[in-house]
């Protein structure tokens, strides 16, 4: 009888492991409809859903009370909260902002309380369905599915810790008479002030904690203390830490991928465009780009960076419409026709097909404890063409 040899499984992290592949990350964006970002007091819960500010918004945390100390300490964390209204909103912790991180946020804490905690609301602007234009001579496409996607609305708050809850509670259940009740607290944020949140939850992933970190101690270092339209965050997860160092940039609301130094200076840098109607090349941004978190994931997602691509940075401020027309059940192979029109040009409408590249595997970072199987779809662009 052969002895058991065991199994030799080097030990690899997640983000340079996928990184190996060369694999586009589009199509990898979480899809909410609104992001409650708190700044949370470090150290952070390995889910910040666990944090005793999210999980009390949960339907397990509204009866917590109840409970016994060891089923609190055995709380389920969750990815999103679902509100009244069926928004999905994705918690996500903060650090609070200091000089040289986030300087004009932090500005604004001078006339606040010392222990104010800030609350940021990003919601998706509704958007009434615009229908896709279909060439001359043709007939309308038929539709499978239709998203919409539009920057995310701003609102803010510097607000004491006491009443945190309930405004967060006012906001995941879209009650509008009781967030009107903060008011006084609400802080005002100039339109064109670009959010970067960029994962740094160490406790969460070993290669957030180190590449997040080192990515926002040299962009936070860069922005300095003088005024800028950007501020920076120290972010909770943001979903996908294969994908680190990963980002957030709102009003926006796209996901990002394996930043460094020079692309996000780029992303941040929007501002320099050539003239009107003339988009800059975005190749080199767009491979780091995971997609919108306003659209579902895959091919929805990669229709829309294609569009990006095509229009510029104008496509990010703009109110856009993605429609399924065609589905192939056997390949996945998906058709798509994106419809907006960018403040600085005419109206866009790209029939856009995606398909299935190939397929990668998923590892658990760090971890060995045996043979693991998961895949995740590399989706590709294989036609692009104006309607």
């Amino acid at each position: 009888m052969q002895p058991l040899v065991e199994l030799a499984i080097t030990s690899e992290r997640c983000s340079p492991f996928r990184q190996s592949f060369l694999a586009d990350p589009i199509g990898s964006a979480g899809a909410y409809d609104a992001f409650l970002c708190i700044e949370v007091p470090l150290p952070w819960e390995r889910d910040i859903s666990l944090h005793d500010t999210f999980f009390s918004l949960s339907e397990h945390g509204a009866a917590e009370s109840l409970q016994t100390a060891e089923q609190r300490a055995n709380r389920k964390p969750f990815a999103s909260l679902t509100g009244s209204d069926g928004r999905r909103w994705r918690p996500q912790g903060l650090v609070a902002a200091s000089a040289g991180s986030a300087a004009s946020a932090s500005a604004s804490r001078e006339s606040a309380s010392p222990n104010a905690v800030r609350v940021l609301a990003f919601e998706k602007r509704l958007i009434p369905s615009v229908p896709s234009l279909p060439s001359v001579g043709e007939s309308p496409p038929q539709i499978f599915q239709v998203e919409t996607a539009a920057p995310f609305d701003r609102r803010e708050w510097l607000i004491d810790p006491a009443q945190v809850v309930p405004l967060a509670r006012a906001l995941v259940n879209a009650d509008e008479p009781a967030i009107a009740a903060f008011e006084q607290y609400q802080v005002m944020v100039a339109a064109d002030v670009i959010d970067l949140l960029i994962c740094t939850h160490g406790k969460r992933d070993v290669c957030c904690g180190q590449a997040g970190m080192a990515l926002y101690s040299t962009i936070s270092s860069q922005l300095g203390e003088a005024p800028s339209p950007v501020r920076v965050w120290r972010a909770s997860h943001t979903g996908g830490h294969r994908f680190a160092p990963t980002a957030l940039t709102f009003p926006d609301g796209y996901a990002w991928a394996y930043l460094d130094e020079i692309t996000t200076a780029q992303i941040l840098n929007r501002s320099a465009r050539t003239s009107p109607g003339s988009p800059q090349d975005l190749t080199t941004v767009g491979e780091h780009c995971r997609g919108m978190s306003s659209l579902s994931a895959g091919p929805a997602q990669v229709a829309d960076r294609a569009a990006l691509l095509h229009a510029g940075w104008a496509w990010a401020e703009t109110s856009r419409t993605v429609e399924v027309v065609a589905f192939d059940r056997h390949s996945l192979a998906t058709t798509l026709v994106v419809t907006g029109t960018p403040a600085d040009g005419p109206a866009l409408s790209l029939r856009v097909e995606v398909q299935v590249e190939r397929h990668i595997p998923q590892i658990t970072c760090g971890v060995i404890e045996g043979c693991e199987y998961e895949v995740e779809a590399v989706w590709k662009v294989a036609s692009v063409s104006q309607v």
